[in-house]
């Protein structure tokens, strides 16, 4: 079970990447292609259904090329 303090940085990790895939112009599905994920997995780490991973930030950092530390900045 997660903290309050651990929901609230993996809930701005994840604002933070959804706010860098809409800044991309980028759907769910273009977001999917570039991540090898399923549409719907990424929907469900958006609205809190699945939990955010490890695996998920490197792929993001990977997909649009970015340091991980960046994903980290304000958090």
């Amino acid at each position: 079970m997660f903290t309050n303090e651990e929901k609230e940085v993996m809930n701005v990790l994840v604002q933070k990447i959804r706010n860098l895939r809409s800044k991309n112009n980028h759907s769910q599905n273009v977001f999917a292609e570039k991540t090898n994920y399923e549409r719907e997995h990424i929907a469900k780490v958006e609205t809190g259904k699945r939990n955010l991973t490890l695996r998920y930030i490197i792929r993001t950092s990977i997909a649009y090329k970015i340091p991980i530390k960046d994903l980290f900045n304000d958090v």
